[in-house]
């Protein structure tokens, strides 16, 4: 999954940009006013929201425990 392709660039020209990921779990809520929480997060991924598709069965447990602890860090170095 190339989550930057929308989250970061919007090089797929969308109407509406999506929001940016960085600092996302350092509020206590996500952009749509949900709790910032491991499992809403994870929620969202697999069943989408608004303009997001939804990502269930392309991944594995695993890796999405590992997206998640990738979004906990804040996204420093990009």
């Amino acid at each position: 999954m190339h989550c930057a392709h929308c989250h970061r660039d919007n090089d797929l020209q969308l109407k509406k940009a999506p929001p940016d990921l960085h600092g996302v779990f350092k509020q206590a809520t996500l952009p749509s006013g949900a709790p910032a929480t491991d499992e809403q997060v994870e929620r969202t991924i697999l069943s989408g929201r608004n303009m997001m598709p939804p990502f269930a069965g392309r991944f594995t447990q695993p890796q999405l425990d590992a997206l998640v602890a990738y979004l906990h860090t804040g996204l420093q170095g990009e």
